[in-house]
């Protein structure tokens, strides 16, 4: 008579997908109150047709996974025109120019003048027909020089009463020195938000969150887990969901019902 196969993790802890991947899923985006205003504010933006929105984030505190619920948003409705440009190539700003005139899937120009033309008659077709052009660059640090320049200038495209391209900045703290560089851009900018890491009650339900996303019924971090979850992510979320995978696996292997403090604490150690 064969061994009974092992069950896998998910099915261990009753889940259907994967709680804790690091991947910028919007469907698992637990909203603070900080990241419903960033959300809420750059969405007035866009949908008002003002033109720049810019959201600073640190490092793994959620900021492409918001881009990510903004693209997501976007591109399901027929009055957008949505472009997302992660990781921009810093190397020059016609550069950067044909990477958004590919994503409109316009032919390239050899001079920059000529390709911002193409995309000026693209967006005046766009606009006339009702749409919303709207620009999502993550991870805007990486911009540069006459990069910068570059979305100035697309900021003037306009009508008398409305931006044709909507323009999101998102970027870690270091945008924010670079944009106190270039006065003439960052005062075009109608919303400016930050997000902050979690607190402990958000933390706590930040894992909850991902668990019923995923499809957990029942609790599955025992209190005194997820504080030091907390403790020791100091709320940055993609701490608390790199702790909580491996805590997960580690109960799983061990075949512990609940996950405990010092399994977190262990695989904190050791990572």
């Amino acid at each position: 008579m064969s061994a009974a196969k092992p069950l896998s993790l998910l099915d261990r802890y009753g889940l259907q997908q994967t709680p804790f991947s690091v991947s910028p899923d919007p469907n698992f985006l637990y909203q603070t109150p900080h990241h419903k205003r960033a959300l809420a504010q750059t969405r007035f933006t866009v949908q008002d047709r003002q033109g720049l929105a810019v959201l600073y984030g640190d490092v793994g505190l959620g900021k492409s996974t918001l881009v990510r619920k903004l693209y997501d948003l976007y591109r399901r409705d027929d009055s957008f025109e949505t472009i997302l440009l992660t990781n921009p190539d810093p190397t020059s700003a016609l550069q950067l120019l044909k990477r958004i005139t590919d994503a409109c899937e316009l032919p390239r120009k050899r001079s920059r003048l000529d390709q911002m033309q193409e995309l000026e008659a693209y967006l005046i077709d766009r606009f006339k027909a009702g749409k919303n052009t709207v620009l999502l660059i993550d991870e805007a640090q990486l911009l540069r020089g006459e990069q910068f320049e570059l979305i100035r200038q697309l900021t003037n495209f306009e009508s008398s009463s409305s931006k044709m391209i909507q323009i999101v900045l998102a970027g870690q703290n270091n945008l924010r020195a670079k944009l106190r560089l270039k006065r003439a851009l960052l005062s075009r900018a109608v919303t400016i938000t930050t997000l902050d890491p979690l607190t402990s009650d958000e933390t706590r339900a930040m894992i909850e969150y991902r668990l019923a996303i995923a499809g957990r019924k029942e609790p599955l971090f025992e209190p005194e887990a997820v504080t030091s979850v907390y403790k020791i992510s100091k709320g940055v979320p993609r701490e608390i969901i790199k702790l909580c995978r491996s805590a997960l696996t580690t109960a799983a292997i061990n075949d512990l019902d609940m996950v405990p403090a010092d399994v977190v604490a262990y695989d904190s150690d050791e990572n």
